[in-house]
């Protein structure tokens, strides 16, 4: 309430105050009080006053006060009550108005489940394969029930209505459901060593990232050759197959080490794809970078996790391979190689550099090397035990040692030594991940063989191919070329290889292959062809996202060398392995 000063026969505003009667046993006192909000005195019969002025604690003021003090306790409550009203009322609008608006987002929750049209397709493979083919002469109903259980999980895999995992659990419970498979059957596979080395080698990836040794190692070769185009992408290439030996993630170790490393080359020599120069440098480095990762893949056993997994679904199918991690490189060595030295060449050809000198390249790497300072304790812990497990794997033969207890001695002496902890373990979310579904994908694999589901799918299609008259090595290079530009058709070389490796293997037995070529032969394409498309495999989105490269162009050069490793590993290749004895 607005107090007035009462003077010269006219209403002036003063200060807010309370003019009232002394409080008895009290001084007088001023009371500050909000502005009026009642009785509008202009507008009152009251339009003169007297002169005097009002003063709280004076006896003039006791005797004028009693009707101002009856006005003002009475506007003063009026407009105590409406201002009180009007908040309300107020905030009532306000709270009506955010429930007005937040009323759709509480009325159409966002679906968190799976996707509906990817799953009814991958349930439809399923109902199609088991309810809708008839089950053919020589297969069992359980046999042919767990073929559609195993092309509906590849189909769910492939369409993607969850992640990898889920489907693989969700492919699961509809087994144990429908009494395809039993529990110990469905997850026969989480004790396969192969695949506890798969989860071990993502914890060795961890350790490379987290101390910064494999950026350590990219740069150092940088310095020492990065001073032209071609020379960088030589030092790139030599790097990139160094590491594979001990970091046996494709992804990880392509996408994650070295296309951050080619972007920060690329742009400190002016090729930026947002300023239009991606041409410069950058398109061929990327491009050449990424066409190195398959084979280097292939050239190591241990350089990608796919390997692995091939090995071991050979292995179930009676078809293994002795001494691995050494018949392995004899095998690969002399093929990848040639394929590593002319990647750069081809690269060049079919996507030039603009700028064929980058002196930025080797002082952009040294400054880089500095900011780093001396190697640290755990980057040269990392290194020996690394080292240490190259020397123990290849003399696994002959010392007695699997292959999986080097890996897990290895990772134990990360963790005694601090260079790893268990949370570096445990948040390795891809690691469990993938884990998860290669052990129900391959324990589903498992069944298929043991059901003679695989022998009657090789027996089937090789027959057709031998009716049409194909000796052994035509049929050899017309399954190869199937099996490698289905990978059109997918976007996991995991999920690729998965589905159809195992028949593939069979009918090129069947045919007249060699087994060891057969599953070498199967397994390098399974690396190589994860070039051939922007999806193709788990690193190929990340460097065709950096916008270095067109996708015409993309796809245009993933066809490009999908021929050329194809020559080279079918020309040198046949000719290496026959000289080493492998058929």
């Amino acid at each position: 309430m607005a107090a007035f000063a009462l003077t010269s026969g006219r209403a002036e505003a003063a200060q807010p105050q309370f003019a009232g009667a002394p409080i008895k046993g009290m001084q007088a006192s001023r009371i500050a009080l909000k502005p009026w909000s009642g009785l509008n005195l202009k507008n009152s019969h009251a339009r003169s006053v007297t002169t005097r002025q009002l003063h709280v604690g004076t006896s003039e003021g006791a005797e004028a006060s009693p009707r101002w003090l009856r006005l003002g306790a009475l506007g003063t409550a009026a407009g105590f009550v409406a201002g009180v009203f009007r908040r309300r009322q107020s905030q009532g609008s306000s709270a009506r108005a955010a429930a007005e608006n937040a009323a759709p987002a509480k009325s159409a929750p966002t679906w968190k489940g799976a996707k509906l049209k990817p799953l009814l397709m991958t349930i439809g493979v399923g109902l199609l394969i088991r309810f809708v083919i008839p089950i053919p002469d020589g297969m069992t109903a359980q046999g042919w029930s767990t073929l559609a259980l195993f092309a509906s999980t590849i189909a769910g895999i492939v369409t993607s209505p969850l992640p990898p995992p889920g489907v693989a659990f969700c492919a699961l419970c509809v087994g144990l459901l429908s009494g395809i498979l039993t529990f110990q059957e469905g997850v026969a596979a989480f004790t396969d060593e192969v695949l506890w080395l798969v989860l071990l080698a993502f914890f060795f990836c961890k350790g490379f990232a987290k101390t910064g040794l494999g950026n350590r190692i990219a740069l150092t070769i940088v310095r020492a050759v990065g001073g032209t185009t071609l020379g960088l992408a030589y030092g790139l290439n030599a790097a990139e197959g160094t590491l594979a030996a001990g970091m046996p993630s494709s992804a990880a170790r392509a996408a994650g080490v070295f296309y951050p490393l080619v972007c920060s080359v690329a742009k400190a020599s002016g090729s930026d794809p947002a300023q239009g120069t991606q041409k410069r440098t950058g398109a061929f480095l990327v491009q050449s970078a990424f066409q190195a990762t398959g084979n280097s893949s292939s050239l190591w056993l241990y350089g990608a996790a796919q390997n692995l997994l091939a090995l071991r679904l050979a292995a179930q199918c009676g078809y293994e391979i002795t001494s691995p991690f050494t018949s392995w490189l004899a095998a690969t060595s002399v093929p990848a190689i040639v394929a590593m030295v002319l990647t750069p060449l081809v690269t060049f050809w079919a996507i030039p550099p603009e700028v064929k000198l980058t002196p930025e390249a080797p002082a952009e790497a040294k400054r880089k090397l500095e900011e780093m300072g001396p190697m640290s304790r755990e980057e040269t812990i990392l290194g020996a035990v690394v080292a240490g497990m190259l020397c123990l794997w290849a003399g696994s033969t002959a010392l007695g040692i699997p292959a999986v207890t080097t890996a897990v001695l290895g990772l134990s002496v990360l963790l005694l030594t601090g260079t790893l902890t268990w949370a570096d373990c445990s948040g390795e979310q891809g690691a469990w991940t993938t884990m998860t579904w290669f052990a129900i994908l391959v324990s589903m694999s498992a069944m298929l063989n043991k059901r003679g589901v695989v022998s009657w799918l090789a027996t089937t299609i090789s027959g057709k191919i031998m009716a049409a008259g194909l000796s052994a090595v035509p049929a050899f290079f017309l399954l190869l070329l199937i099996y490698t530009f289905s990978h059109y058709a997918f976007a996991s070389q995991v999920a690729h290889l998965s589905a159809l490796y195992v028949p593939f293997i069979a009918m090129m037995v069947k045919t007249g292959t060699p087994p060891k070529v057969a599953v070498l032969a199967l397994a390098v394409v399974s690396n190589v062809f994860g070039s051939l498309t922007p999806y193709a495999s788990a690193q190929a989105p990340v460097f065709y996202g950096g916008g270095y490269v067109t996708l015409k162009d993309w796809y245009r050069l993933g066809l490009i060398f999908i021929v050329f490793n194809l020559v080279v590993w079918v020309g040198i290749g046949s000719v290496w392995w026959k000289v080493i004895g492998l058929y």
